[in-house]
């Protein structure tokens, strides 16, 4: 998820200042319940590797990338993990005056590409911009975290509170209900790790290339590497999806969404459950709607059946703004 916000130099010094080690703080203390550690030792990455045993991986490669020095340990990223709450305010910036004026000058500067998107997968053009804008304010807030250390700490945590607190030794252990969601995220993450794994080796991109958000989301419009995997659209049939480039982007969300089940109209109430499905929360569901509903959508440039490659960069001149992103 991205959101987006005006600052000014007061409020920039008053959030440096005050908040940020407000939260720095917060975070520390609550990630006390956690292994603090940067680094995994031997053993953590023997059992990372162990993870693969059964795959059509070639194990000297895993145990190549799970031995890598650029593999860190994040307590608390996964503190935010299993105990992170959304804020209501964390999306109102979305419905901003400028956050609609970006939105429909990025709906303006695509609508080719929009339009051949909605065309094929009868899904919204204008859901398709609140969705990336959202997301990710178009790509300014792309994420910082390695998403393979991601993965890697949910699952190295979990074996370790397991085992620690199968020993009776309490220092540390989660109450039952972070135990309980603990143990879910370890299984989802196995499996995107896995599923990045594969999508780094077919890529012949490096692992710790791939940054995202804490929840292990990247690209544009921040899809899983399960998602990649199944929704990704290679829009211009050059054998491979990049999420980092707008026209995949659009079609990846456009297949996404169609491929959940929506259904040409905002209107539609079933389409909330779809977009539910991107991300499991109701204010973001209502934020989604609420911005589409002020997107203006423009006819396209040229005809839908126009071969001409769109451009890969996004010209809004929005680099000087500062963005929040919740995720």
């Amino acid at each position: 998820m991205g959101g987006i916000m005006k600052w000014n130099i007061d409020k920039l010094l008053i959030y440096i200042f005050i908040f940020v080690p407000f939260v720095f703080v917060a975070e520390r203390c609550l990630a006390a319940q956690y292994d603090t550690s940067q680094t995994f030792n031997k053993e953590e990455r023997q059992n990372l590797v162990r993870l693969f045993e059964n795959t059509t991986f070639k194990k000297r490669v895993i145990q190549e990338l799970f031995f890598d020095s650029r593999l860190k340990k994040m307590p608390i990223i996964v503190n935010r993990n299993v105990k992170n709450k959304e804020i209501k305010a964390n999306y109102a910036d979305f419905l901003s005056k400028y956050s609609i004026y970006l939105a429909n000058q990025f709906a303006k500067k695509w609508r080719t590409m929009l339009a051949r998107a909605s065309r094929k997968f009868g899904v919204d053009s204008e859901v398709l911009v609140a969705v990336l804008l959202v997301e990710t304010g178009f790509g300014n807030v792309l994420g910082r975290y390695s998403i393979v250390s991601v993965y890697s700490s949910i699952i190295i945590e979990h074996l370790r509170q397991q085992k620690q607190c199968a020993l009776r030794n309490m220092t540390g252990c989660l109450d039952s209900t972070a135990s309980h969601r603990l143990q879910k995220k370890a299984k989802w993450a196995e499996k995107e790790l896995k599923a990045l794994v594969e999508i780094a080796i077919n890529s012949k991109r490096s692992l710790f290339r791939f940054k995202g958000s804490y929840a292990g989301a990247f690209g544009i419009p921040q899809f899983l590497p399960s998602s990649y995997l199944k929704w990704g659209y290679d829009s211009d049939k050059n054998g491979s999806v990049n999420l980092f480039l707008f026209p995949d982007a659009i079609y990846s969300t456009a297949n996404y969404l169609k491929a959940h089940g929506w259904q040409k109209g905002l209107h539609h109430k079933s389409n909330q459950t779809v977009v539910w499905k991107y991300n499991h929360s109701q204010i973001y569901v209502d934020t989604i709607f609420k911005v589409a509903k002020k997107v203006k959508v423009y006819p396209p440039k040229n005809k839908l059946n126009n071969t001409r490659k769109a451009e890969p960069r996004v010209t809004l001149n929005a680099a000087k703004k500062r963005f929040k992103n919740p995720s």
